[in-house]
């Protein structure tokens, strides 16, 4: 649907096609765009369940506000979600693959001037989606992760805590570093030079010390990851103890050499929860986590009962899933 003239106008579900916007546009120039992620489900009974889709909402209309953009009425947004899934349940894979889901908007109006868009596009594209890390082994899997020390992703004031498209642009030279390293992903530092762990290109971070789960916690450099709250929520719930405070990368490499940290965890909506089985500095040095290549028991648990309860195997005793409703109901 397009907002014009202070209102979004005329919502519709139709053939996937190409856009047509004026070189001008200022998507194009000043990079207003934001974006969500979320997933549909295949359930055991062959229904069709979204997992939380009112936080992607929340947190859609707060990025939205962010970058000066028109908010989307969470309704609005769930019910167009619900309507465009019911529509292609047929491409919903069946576990462990899933149904991604990308709502976006984009500022259309022709303009160079440096300002705010008056006309933007919102819309949702959907693909069948597998393991987002397709050679880590089965189940919670275990990745290699590049330490990013001389590139940041975020800094205080800025935009790192919504999901603008500009955030992942500055990810992608040092994402494609660490491949060329045999390492999966990045894990990015705070700007400061503190060398406090912020989060990875894309998904939140977990360590396991001693027991008790750490990540660092919520602030405007670090993206409130539905997945992460999910974790923290489950974790409390099975009696795991959970901290949410600053956590140095010296600190963990130390921990880590004195058996104290034996897991660490990637986790997003992507990903879902993935371990990590080492991480390799700049300087070439590599530094094994706990169980190498086995994802950690912790990890492990907490994977089985997420997806457990993303898929519909297992209880929901949060609420969390929304089965997708049918046209006809």
């Amino acid at each position: 649907m397009r907002y014009e003239e202070g209102s979004w106008q005329s919502p519709v579900v139709e053939p996937l096609h190409n856009f047509s916007l004026h070189p001008a546009a200022l998507v194009f120039h000043y990079a207003q765009a934001i974006f969500e992620g979320l997933k549909a489900y295949r359930w055991p009974d062959g229904n069709v369940g979204l997992f939380r889709p009112e936080m992607n909402a929340r947190r859609f209309n707060s990025s939205a506000r962010r970058m000066n953009m028109p908010e989307v009425s969470e309704q609005l947004f769930i019910d167009a979600v619900n309507n465009l899934v019911d529509l292609e349940r047929a491409f919903v894979p069946p576990e462990p693959g899933s149904l991604y889901i990308r709502p976006s908007m984009i500022a259309t109006e022709a303009c160079l001037g440096v300002r705010a868009s008056k006309e933007f596009t919102f819309f949702i594209l959907t693909l069948p989606t597998g393991a987002y890390f397709p050679n880590a082994p089965a189940g919670a899997g275990s990745i290699r992760v590049q330490v990013a020390e001389s590139a940041a992703r975020a800094a205080h004031g800025g935009t790192g805590n919504v999901k603008a498209a500009a955030n992942y642009a500055v990810t992608l030279k040092t994402i494609e570093e660490a491949k060329k390293n045999h390492c999966d992903q990045v894990l990015y530092l705070d700007a400061t030079g503190g060398r406090y762990v912020e989060e990875m290109g894309g998904m939140n971070v977990f360590f396991v010390r001693e027991g008790q789960l750490l990540t660092p916690p919520i602030h405007d450099t670090i993206l409130a990851g539905v997945t992460r709250d999910s974790i923290i929520r489950l974790a409390q719930h099975l009696a795991i103890p959970v901290a949410e405070t600053p956590v140095q990368i010296d600190e963990v490499v130390r921990d880590i050499e004195a058996g104290k940290i034996t897991e660490a965890m990637a986790c997003g909506t992507a990903a879902i929860i993935t371990g990590i089985n080492s991480f390799r500095f700049e300087d070439g040095r590599v530094v094994e986590v706990g169980h190498g290549p086995t994802p950690g028991p912790i990890s492990s648990r907490l994977y089985d009962i997420l997806t457990g309860i993303q898929f519909g195997r297992e209880k929901d005793p949060f609420g969390w899933v929304h089965r997708v409703e049918r046209a006809e109901d």
